[in-house]
């Protein structure tokens, strides 16, 4: 008896073979798609870094600046009387209870 598996022609080979190519270069073509997007995606968020660090910078600065300068009694009376409710000595404080 004869071997019953034929022999695959050339132009199967080759058919196949495009096939494959086809593929890998469809592949390669979403793949790079997918990379592109990434990449613009890691690219905003690099901006938005950016402006939060520059946003931080500014902040610092100007709190090296206010050290350096020194409060004035006054700013750290302000902060005391807004932030915490402290009064000074034999100060009236008057309430207005008409807004409640």
């Amino acid at each position: 008896m004869a071997n019953s598996r034929k022999k695959p022609s050339g132009r199967n080979t080759r058919l196949i073979l495009k096939i494959g190519v086809l593929c890998a270069a469809f592949y390669a073509v979403i793949s790079l798609v997918q990379l592109q997007t990434q990449i613009a995606d890691k690219a905003a968020e690099v901006r938005a870094l950016d402006s939060q660090i520059e946003e931080s910078r500014s902040d610092n600065d100007a709190l090296r600046k206010q050290v350096e300068e020194g409060i004035s009694d006054d700013e750290i009376a302000a902060i005391a009387r807004n932030q915490y409710g402290y009064i000074m000595p034999n100060e009236r404080v008057f309430v207005d209870s008409s807004s409640r």
